[in-house]
Parts: structure tokens; sequence; C-alpha cells
């Protein structure tokens, strides 16, 4: 019932924040009044997040990939969305406060609708037979009785930590890695054709958009591709090097077309778009697909046995995603320093 709250509130927030856009609040009280709400989304979608993938553990591993996937379409959805804002904003005439309004209230009336849609979906999800059955199950098929004797055991986090430190660590450094880069540095990046009067697609604003959308499609690519067993890597020393290869994408971004004043100590030794984009995608592509298989693999470990582990994995992969973030995010703004 617990993981139900965060998506009510979601909808309260969204739902009130469409309201006073109509009725046009203004002010230092308001923009505090919205930062007070922008806190209050972040920190229930995050606690949303680690119930869905302590849930989802105790489930097959394609329910986990599931969660994953529908991530990544969303990132898609969002990317496109900066697209068209773009294309939209490309006319000289400056738009006016009715017009701001209006779509600022679209967009929340958007976000409930689609948090609706969620809290529907969750309500749909708990009367399945088949969630209930692999959620709430003791395996009572169990003629020992040996694995009605695991699941009473204590569950602590550092029992769990400690049989799944590998992938902890691999989901972690993936995500850090990741956020690193994108989009602080990505997004600095322009196009070499920038200059040249080309087309509409080398100006600044479409090449960054474009660049969002070929990052999010190719993380939506990675997080489908566990489900092919060509693509199932689930040995923690194989994934534990997989994510270290990746470090390899900070020197390679950092000699693109980086703009950010008119000089700067490194040199720009990638002078092709199509290359940079095809680093932009791989470094996607392998984002999406090793932060998956850390996912699924680490409740399918044979030291995680009960239930009450499997959700507890479930639980701290998704802190560790959540904290590779966060570190990626506050590590950004040195790497910038080295252009």
């Amino acid at each position: 019932m617990n993981s139900f709250i965060p998506i009510v509130i979601n909808t309260i927030v969204f739902g009130t924040m469409a309201i006073t856009v109509e009725i046009d609040f203004q002010g230092e009280d308001y923009f505090w009044f919205v930062l007070f709400f922008m806190v209050l989304t972040g920190g229930t979608t995050s606690f949303f997040q680690n119930a869905v993938f302590s849930e989802a553990s105790r489930l097959p591993p394609v329910y986990v990939q599931a969660v994953l996937s529908g991530q990544g379409i969303a990132g898609v959805v969002v990317a496109v969305s900066s697209i068209l804002s773009a294309l939209a904003g490309s006319s000289d005439s400056a738009p006016d406060d009715t017009s701001i309004a209006r779509s600022a209230f679209l967009y929340f009336l958007s976000a409930l609708l689609i948090t609706l849609t969620a809290l529907v979906g969750r309500v749909l999800v708990t009367q399945l037979p088949f969630y209930n059955y692999h959620i709430h199950s003791q395996y009572e098929d169990n003629e020992s009785g040996e694995q009605d004797r695991v699941e009473n055991e204590p569950v602590t986090v550092i029992d769990v930590v400690r049989k799944s430190y590998g992938l902890i660590f691999s989901v972690a450094y993936v995500f850090v890695i990741t956020l690193i880069l994108f989009p602080s540095l990505t997004a600095l990046i322009k196009s070499v054709h920038r200059s040249n009067n080309r087309g509409r697609f080398f100006d600044d604003d479409i090449f960054v958009a474009f660049h969002f959308l070929l990052f999010n499609v190719g993380d939506w690519v990675g997080r489908v591709m566990p489900l092919s067993e060509r693509f199932q890597v689930f040995r923690v020393k194989s994934l534990v090097s997989m994510s270290l290869l990746r470090t390899i994408f900070i020197p390679l971004f950092l000699v693109c077309n980086v703009v950010v004043s008119s000089e700067r100590s490194l040199p720009v030794l990638v002078r092709n778009d199509f290359v940079y984009f095809l680093i932009v995608w791989i470094f996607a592509v392998s984002n999406g697909w090793i932060g998956s298989l850390c996912m699924m693999a680490a409740p399918q470990q044979k030291a995680i046995k009960s239930g009450k582990e499997k959700s507890m994995v479930g639980s701290v992969m998704s802190f560790s995603l959540v904290l590779g973030l966060a570190i990626g995010g506050l590590l950004s703004f040195p790497l910038r320093q080295l252009i």
C-alpha cells in the first residue's frame, strides 16, 4: 500500500501546478512554492522507483528488464518533445505571457494524465494472480521445508551488500560515467558545420536536441537487448569489467567539438559529426545494456535465496543506481574545467 502514496502525491502536485498556472500566481512566494513541489516530486519518485525495483526483483528477470525498458521509452518521449519544442521556437516572434502560460498548463496537464495512468496501472497490477503469487508466495511446494526456513531468516542490508557488492559497484559506476558526461558535457558539443549555413539541423538547438534523442533511443535499445539470450551476460566479473571499460568515453567526448569559450586546453580530434553521433550511440547503448544486465543479475544470484533477499537486493541496486547518478552529476562540474 505504501507504494501508492508517491503516485497519489505526484497526482496532487501536478494537478495543483496545472491549476496555479491558470490562476497566474507570481512572485517570490510562488517560486518557493514550485521549488518545494520539485523537491517533493523528486523524493516521491525516488521512493516509488525503489519500491518498483524491490517488487520486480521478486518476479522473473524479464520484469526487471521491462521496468528499465519503460524508463527508456519515457526518455525517448521527452527527447522527441524537446526537438518539437526547438522546431516550434524557430520563429522570430517572441511568445507572449498567454502562450507561455498555456504551454505550462499543457505540460502539467500531460504530467497529470500520465501519473493518473500509472496510478490506474498500479491498481490493476496488484489485482493480478501472477503478481500476488510471486510477491506473497512462500514456495509452499518445497517438501523439505528448507525454503520456509530461508524465508524466515532475518535479512539485513549488510548481508545483501556483501553478497552483491560487485553488481552494486557495476550499476553505480555505469551511471557515474553516464552522468559525468551526459548531458552536462555532451550538451556543449556543437556541430563542426555550425558556422557554414548548411541547414537547420546544424544549428545549436536542433543539433543538441537530436543528440538527446539519439542517446535516449540508444539507451532504450540497450535496455531491450537483454531480452535476447545472445546479449545476456550475468557473470559478475564480466559486468564489472564492462562497466569499467566505459571510462574510455571520458577522453573521447573531451576531444569532441566542445564549445565553452573561444579558448580550450584540449585539441578537437573528432571533427566529423557522424563520428560524434556514433560515439553517442555506443555510449547510450552500453549504458542501457550494462545497466539492465546488472539490475537483472542481482536477484538471480545463487547467494540470494529468499524472497526477502530478492526484495532487499532490488532496493539496494535501485539506491546504487541513484547514487551513481548523483555522484556522476557532481563530478561533471570539475570535468568541464579540463576542456
